[in-house]
């Protein structure tokens, strides 16, 4: 456990230090991000969406930082499986007695408060550019917990299928494809899937809408079933990557 707190402050600290460092890289990506949205909204409104209606901008815009903080959850663990594979220190990361799904996860967590504050920085420039209020609640910090837990769950079976297959640029793409379109989206035959129903519950909040019970014990029951499931998978990948000789290779 302490070398997972060690981990933990360690990657928490490096994650800050490349913000400080690469200002002009944090600014660009904000610029960038931004671009993006205002591409979302031409083509939303091309499709007969009307741009002039606040409540549908406001959800487009929820819907898309969502997805982007989704898709940085979906894809951490798999690019963090090559970056250790390639530099060969997979096999001390099971040597150390933790486990790679723990390794992996406490890193994902460390690295999530530049990305909330970039998500954070992007909403508050772009609702006031588009004179969109909202409303904040204590209820926002569980409702978004639950949603990286969702998506990390997700990412760590994207991590399992990198472990054993090493090249997975097509299954990554086919998962951002899949998972990004579904959170913006918001449709309610996906209410299954706790991304899609973490992203409503999160925009009924930002709107002052209240949130029945039902809906949080259900987004907390998917959330922990998908979670479950990605610790599962990515652990038998690990069994099978030590079984096969596969840590280490790239």
């Amino acid at each position: 456990m302490r070398r997972l707190v060690i981990l933990f402050s360690a990657e928490a600290w490096r994650a800050w230090l490349e913000e400080v460092r690469y200002p002009l890289q944090f600014v660009m990506g904000l610029v960038f991000m931004g671009l993006i949205f205002f591409l979302l909204k031409g083509v939303a409104q091309l499709s007969g969406v009307s741009s002039s209606n606040p409540d549908t901008i406001f959800r487009l815009l929820v819907g898309y930082l969502l997805g982007l903080l989704a898709i940085s959850a979906l894809g951490g663990i798999a690019a963090q499986v090559s970056r250790e594979a390639k530099s060969g220190t997979l096999e001390n990361m099971v040597l150390s007695g933790h486990g790679l799904t723990a390794f992996f996860v406490t890193q994902a967590l460390a690295r999530l408060a530049p990305i909330l504050l970039n998500t954070v920085i992007l909403f508050l420039v772009l609702t006031n550019h588009n004179k969109i209020n909202f409303s904040l609640s204590w209820e926002m910090l569980p409702a978004i917990g639950l949603f990286y837990i969702a998506a990390l769950g997700l990412g760590l079976v994207v991590g399992a299928v990198a472990l054993l297959f090493k090249e997975i640029r097509t299954f990554f793409m086919l998962a951002q494809l899949l998972v990004f379109p579904a959170v913006i989206a918001n449709l309610p035959q996906l209410e299954w899937f706790p991304l899609v129903l973490g992203a409503s519950v999160i925009r009924d909040l930002l709107q002052g809408s209240a949130v029945e019970a039902y809906w949080w014990i259900l987004l907390l029951a998917e959330t922990t079933a998908v979670f479950c499931i990605g610790v599962l998978l990515f652990e038998l990948a690990d069994r099978e990557a030590r079984k096969r000789g596969l840590l280490g290779h790239e």
